[in-house]
């Protein structure tokens, strides 16, 4: 899987965090996703770049464990 260079994890991270949004890496690299008191269309305009797109998702976990260890996203 090649990364996408037009998606950018950081902004989809805040994107995310500007509609309520928050969420969860386990340590197996489960990500949970979890949100309050959103916009359906919000939300759905958020979501959008992640369905059957793996590779951005990967790419999401990834920004979120160098957050995790301090590193620079």
């Amino acid at each position: 899987m090649m990364p996408d260079p037009s998606f950018d994890p950081r902004l989809w991270l805040s994107a995310f965090a500007a509609i309520g949004g928050g969420y969860a890496l386990t340590p197996d690299r489960k990500l949970w996703l979890v949100v309050d008191g959103y916009d359906d269309e919000a939300l759905a305009a958020c979501l959008a770049p992640l369905v059957g797109e793996p590779e951005r998702q990967s790419a999401i976990k990834a920004a979120i464990e160098q957050r995790q260890l301090g590193e620079a996203a």
